[in-house]
Order: structure tokens, then sequence, then C-alpha cells
């Protein structure tokens, strides 16, 4: 008798538990996974804070975050089917318009810029040299060894710093390496002069101290912080795109009423030395958009690499059919600045 009331209470529990997840699961949902791939970069800010904060759960999204030292690498993820959604700036995007295995083995996949999370002429790409191997100007970069991270926006602001200055790219010795082992090449020596982004220009002069210095610059440039999708996920999942942008706008809410927070938030998840971020984090604009001046940006890197003969072609793609205007519709109308 004893057993079997023992038994009949275990079930009850067991029932009861049951009923509770299908309660609970019809009531709020299951949480859909999404394998997102970034880069600890100032940019990703708004991605850091909708992490912590909880608002990709509110929306019913289960981030998978995965970070790499460039965006390429976060595109690379996504054209091969290890991410759902990535962030890139717009350079290796252009590329990938010209040549469909600029990143892959096989042709990439169609896709999709859905939104652009930041905007900043000031702090991004700078020249970061030893001063103690004797470049003071950009002309004593001449027979020096410098770093550069190929594949990426680095790769436009060198060429074009080069031509401001009446420099032939044969003049220099060029290494090609991620950002974080620039910075401990040029620490060891290795290099004379690294095209670096921040927060890795402040880190490479913190660790160089009186022998770093920073080249002046003539050059205005703008950069974005796209968020990408493949053009079949968009299609498939277009309820997903609308929870993630508007986990990035209750990220820039947030970042507008308390700023300081969002810095430690953003240095604890990127790793990033706090005081370095403090002093970059007015430079930026958190603002989700799709914009003309993208489309600007992007036809002129597209115009450079026709004049480079890169490719066997003589027009610029139609970068407006690489966006996904439907989500940022839905969840931002104010952030369409599309004209034409």
């Amino acid at each position: 008798m004893t057993i079997r009331n023992t038994n009949q209470i275990w079930m009850a529990k067991l029932l009861s538990s049951v009923l509770f997840t299908l309660f609970a699961s019809a009531s709020w949902g299951e949480q859909i996974p999404v394998r997102f791939s970034s880069v600890p970069f100032l940019g990703s800010a708004p991605v850091s804070v909708a992490y912590d904060q909880g608002f990709f759960e509110d929306e019913g999204l289960d981030i998978k975050l995965k970070q790499h030292p460039g965006g390429w690498l976060s595109l690379k993820d996504l054209f091969e089917g290890r991410a759902d959604i990535a962030t890139v700036a717009e350079l290796p995007i252009v590329y990938s318009a010209f040549d469909k295995r600029k990143y892959t083995k096989t042709d990439r996949p169609e896709f999709y810029i859905i939104g652009d999370m930041i905007y900043s002429q000031s702090i991004v790409q700078k020249v970061v040299v030893r001063k103690d191997r004797g470049i003071m100007n950009p002309s004593d970069l001449k027979g020096k060894r410098v770093g550069v991270f190929k594949g990426t926006t680095l790769d436009f602001f060198m060429d074009a710093f080069f031509v401001d200055n009446n420099i032939d790219t044969s003049d220099v010795e060029i290494v090609n390496l991620d950002v974080f082992k620039m910075t401990d090449a040029i620490v060891k020596g290795e290099l004379d002069a690294i095209f670096t982004w921040e927060p890795h220009v402040q880190i490479t002069l913190q660790r160089l101290g009186e022998k770093g210095g920073v080249l002046n610059s003539t050059l205005e440039y703008s950069t974005s912080w796209l968020i990408v999708v493949t053009k079949d996920y968009a299609q498939n999942h277009p309820e997903i795109l609308e929870k993630f942008l508007r986990a990035i706008v209750k990220a820039e809410d947030f970042i507008k009423a308390s700023p300081q927070k969002a810095i430690d938030i953003h240095a604890k998840i990127s790793k990033t030395d706090r005081a370095i971020l403090a002093r970059l984090w007015g430079l930026v604009d958190f603002d989700l958009a799709l914009s003309e001046s993208l489309l600007t940006v992007m036809e002129d890197q597209a115009n450079w690499l026709l004049g480079k003969n890169l490719y066997d072609v003589k027009e610029i793609p139609d970068f407006k059919e690489f966006l996904y205007l439907d989500a940022m519709k839905a969840v931002k109308p104010s952030g369409l600045r599309i004209i034409r």
C-alpha cells in the first residue's frame, strides 16, 4: 500500500513537471539557436550589450557567439555554413561581390546586408610606427617592413595612404598578419610599422611606449560594421532577423542611457582594456541603419579594385542588390536612408 502510494505521488509529480514544461514552451516559446560570428571590435559593442543584458533572450534567440580577429573570418564562417549571422566591415563585402571564391574554396552563397551598426570617421585605420627605427614621416617607410591584415579594410587604407604620400608598394616589404600578431611583431621589433585599427592602435602604442608613434594622414574614411546573412537564411527566417535587429536597437538605447555600464560590458566580452575603450567611445555613433553613405563607400572601394586590374570586369556591382530592407523596415524604419 505504501509502495503504491509512493509511486502514485512520483507519477503525479512527473506529470505535473511535464505539463509545466509544455505550458512554459507554449507560453514563452523555445529559444531559437543562432550561430553568430563576430569580432571584438568597438563596432560590436551593441552585440556585447545585447548578449550580456539578455536582449537576445528576450527576443527568443539563443545566441552562440564566436569571435575572430577579423571580419573576413566571420564572413568565411557564414559562407561555409558555420554561422547564421556574421559581422564584417565593408571591404570584404566588396571583394566577395567581385570574387565568389575570395574567402572560400567553392562559390560562396548569395548574401544580404541587413544592417550597419555604427558610423565613425575617427576610430579606425591608422599607421603605427617605431620611431626608434627613424620613422617620423610617411616617406620614412621606404625600405621598411610593414604589416597589414590583407583582405580587410586595411588593404584599402594602406593603398590610399601610399598613393597620398607617393609611396610605391615596391618601396616597402609588406607582411600579412592578423591584427593581434601585428601588435606582437612590431613590439618585438620584427616589423617597423603596421596598418591597424582601434583598439589595436592604442594597445600597440601602450606596449611600445616612447618607441611608438602614429603617422599623420589627411585621409577621411568612414567605417561601417555590417550584419550579414545568406540569402537563403533571410528568405527562410525573416522573423529571426527582425528579432536580432530588435535586440540591437534595445542595446543602442542601453548604450545611450548607460554609456559607462556599456563600456564595462564590451570591455569584458571583447577582453579589451576599459581605459582604451573609454577614450574611443565618444568617437562612434551606435546607430543601426542602411544608408546611402554605405553604398558610396563600397562603390569607391569597388573602383579601387577595378583600378588594380584584379578582376576581368569593367563595371562595379549594384550594391543595393546586396541589401535586405524588410527587417529594418519592420524594426527601425527611420534607419533606412537609401535614396536611389
